[in-house]
């Protein structure tokens, strides 16, 4: 093993984007595994899904790591699902898990202190910004008391443990985010109640919240993250696309908002154009990580063509089962080792403050993790 390849396998993780885990004890986990390894719904035949790269990765760790090695995919109970969980977690260097809470898988763990115990990797909390504004429509009956809960809760969320921000308005509406004026937006919101309907789809309400909500989120010095590209079935990816999120960029990130782009595939070039030239912009290509483990390195590539190093940040996106956390880092580190090795013009010094930068450092200033996140010392 040269060099580079061992410092790649030895550096610590911030995994800044990734969901919950699910409790060890559910018995179809062969299934579950499955049904994770693609973004399709649950109608999709599962014998496809199971020709798939991605679900024979997941078979593989499953088989690497396995407690039983004759029974890879059985149920597990405690202590036996913490041991496995730590086993993956620990090979990987996974360091810090920063989990949006605003998607709940089946059977889900819900207690981040249980979360960490399970991992042995502490874990923080992302807002995310469309689940708490329905969880206070169900609690308001007008538009200025809803607006008044939801601009309190999140000028609180930082003093309340949260870490950073997060927005799916690209599955919602799209990433065309417009100023929308008072009249627009309470329209919006009386229609939205009178609809019946908790999930949030309005264009004129969500572009108001992220126009509202982005100087209170400055005001805390916390990142917003936006969902982008690739993800469930029910997203339309031409919506997704990053360069229809100009105006907002300007208005924003210039005046210090931190945003992250999530995912970003099929994307990932737009991503890192936009990163080369805006301040304050970052990205990642989580879930392509794990979900399409062929393409990692090309995507990888592509990516940085245009972006500096230090705006491009590791993230998994995985939830459910650890195996999905262990793929994309897997597969992550090898295109940075395939990047990296043959490089031009810079030195090892340089290549290796540079995989720091992109595996855990920029992502630490950014969620003002320096404390908590204390890589081991070859790699500060």
């Amino acid at each position: 093993m040269d060099d580079l390849t061992e410092f790649v396998d030895q550096v610590p993780l911030l995994d800044h984007h990734c969901h919950f885990l699910i409790n060890g004890k559910v018995p179809n986990r062969d299934e579950r595994l499955a049904q994770v390894s693609t973004e399709a719904d649950n109608d999709y035949p599962l014998a496809d899904t199971k020709n798939r790269l991605a679900y024979h990765g997941f078979l593989a760790l499953a088989k690497q790591f396995a407690l039983d090695a004759k029974h890879p995919l059985a149920a597990m109970n405690d202590p036996g699902y913490a041991t496995y969980n730590q086993r993956i977690f620990s090979h990987y260097h996974f360091q810090e898990l920063l989990i949006d809470t605003g998607f709940v898988p089946d059977d889900a763990i819900l207690d981040l202190n249980e979360t960490a115990k399970l991992t042995g990797v502490p874990v923080k909390a992302i807002y995310r910004l469309e689940t708490h504004a329905e969880a206070l429509m169900l609690q308001h009956d007008n538009f200025a008391a809803w607006w008044q809960a939801l601009r309190d809760d999140i000028r609180q969320a930082k003093e309340r443990g949260f870490v950073g921000f997060k927005s799916i308005a690209a599955y919602r509406v799209g990433l065309h985010i417009e100023p929308v004026n008072l009249m627009e937006a309470a329209a919006g919101f009386d229609t939205w109640k009178q609809s019946g309907e908790t999930r949030l789809t309005s264009k004129p309400l969500i572009d108001y919240i992220l126009y509202h909500a982005a100087p209170l989120i400055i005001a805390q010095d916390l990142p917003l993250q936006f969902h982008v590209g690739y993800g469930d079935a029910d997203t339309d990816m031409y919506l997704g696309n990053p360069l229809l999120m100009r105006d907002f960029l300007n208005a924003f990130a210039k005046k210090g908002l931190k945003v992250v782009l999530l995912h970003c595939y099929p994307y990932q070039r737009e991503a890192g154009y936009l990163a080369s030239v805006f301040p304050n912009l970052y990205f990642d290509i989580s879930l392509l990580d794990n979900l399409g483990p062929s393409g990692v390195r090309r995507v990888f590539n592509e990516a940085v063509e245009l972006a500096p190093y230090t705006r491009i940040l590791f993230a998994s996106d995985a939830s459910t089962y650890p195996e999905m956390y262990g793929l994309a880092a897997q597969q992550f580190k090898q295109a940075l080792i395939a990047h990296f090795s043959p490089l031009p013009f810079v030195d090892l010094a340089q290549k290796k403050a540079w995989i720091n930068a992109i595996c855990w450092e920029t992502a630490a200033k950014l969620y003002h993790q320096e404390d908590e996140f204390k890589p081991t010392d070859p790699h500060r």
